[in-house]
């Protein structure tokens, strides 16, 4: 299909115009006459059947054609020069090793990392994952840590705080009918070695002091609760930002909705060394992290 464009040079000439206030600043930027820049819009004004400026003795102003128009092209010819960049000019990749604790690993951050390399192609980043988080110094480059901090010689930048609350399987719940947070405790409870008292803590917040499961099942992950909930395996107490996919899947229920989610200070933050801050990838990374996280609160 035939474009039917006008002239590059003519929109050239019109968007820095528009964009700098007048024909002598666009032809600086431009390499050539001021004469030629606004001979350059006369010619698209012609071709477009429209006037984009409005001409005085000493001044030159918008239309209200030619304001609609700049951003367009603008935004067209940015396009068009980063296009070119990406294209003939490719900057070498640069690798970011990260760590995370799995279940942000999986629950979290592995759905959104085609947004971060999206954005920063340039960026390779290696994501390790595991339980205990490694020394920074001599390992990765940064890690997502859990707790409330502080952590000494680090510098951390807090994404989410946890916000805990109990799940299960909409089976296993319908099975039963509403229960109210007492009763769960004479039900299984799925519990997490990594952190034990969390139950104690979330009866607490109900108002249900000193009550703990009266029939626990236990894992060595914390990742793993969760899951065993969603096979109808008993009600897992869960970070709702990390299952926050499966409960609007309709995989998990909060057989509690009307209990607002337990928060006890702790929470998932980005560390890193102090020295680094400012180096491009993982600034970019921190950066990135936190607009993902905007929204959780």
């Amino acid at each position: 299909m035939r474009r039917r464009l006008p002239p590059l040079n003519a929109l050239r000439a019109f968007e820095a115009a528009a964009r700098l206030g007048g024909f002598a600043a666009a032809a600086a930027e431009l390499g050539v006459t001021a004469g030629a820049v606004s001979q350059q819009v006369q010619l698209l004004e012609a071709r477009l059947e429209r006037r984009l400026f409005d001409r005085g003795p000493r001044s030159l102003s918008l239309t209200a054609d030619g304001r609609a128009l700049l951003p367009v092209l603008s935004e067209a010819l940015d396009g068009v020069e980063a296009g070119i960049t990406r294209a003939l000019f490719p900057q070498p990749r640069v690798t970011l090793s990260v760590f995370a604790q799995t279940s942000f690993a999986l629950g979290w951050m592995l759905p959104r990392l085609p947004r971060f390399q999206r954005e920063q192609p340039e960026v390779e980043l290696r994501l390790s994952t595991g339980i205990e988080t490694p020394e920074l110094r001599g390992g990765p480059d940064a890690a997502v840590v859990h707790g409330r901090g502080p952590w000494p010689d680090l510098a951390t930048h807090l994404l989410f705080p946890d916000r805990l609350v109990p799940v299960c399987a909409p089976g296993w719940l319908a099975a039963r009918g509403p229960l109210e947070p007492r009763l769960l405790a004479a039900e299984t409870l799925l519990v997490s070695d990594t952190a034990p008292e969390d139950w104690e803590e979330w009866f607490a917040h109900a108002g249900l002091r000193g009550l703990r499961p009266q029939r626990p099942l236990r894992f060595g992950s914390s990742l793993l609760p969760p899951q065993a909930a969603m096979h109808g395996m008993g009600v897992a107490l869960a970070d709702l930002s990390l299952v926050a996919a499966e409960l609007d899947g309709g995989r998990l229920v909060n057989p509690a909705p009307s209990l607002q989610p337990l928060r006890r200070g702790t929470g998932w933050h980005l560390a890193h060394l102090p020295a680094r801050g400012q180096e491009a990838p993982l600034a970019a990374l921190r950066d990135w992290l936190l607009r993902e996280a905007g929204g959780v609160v």
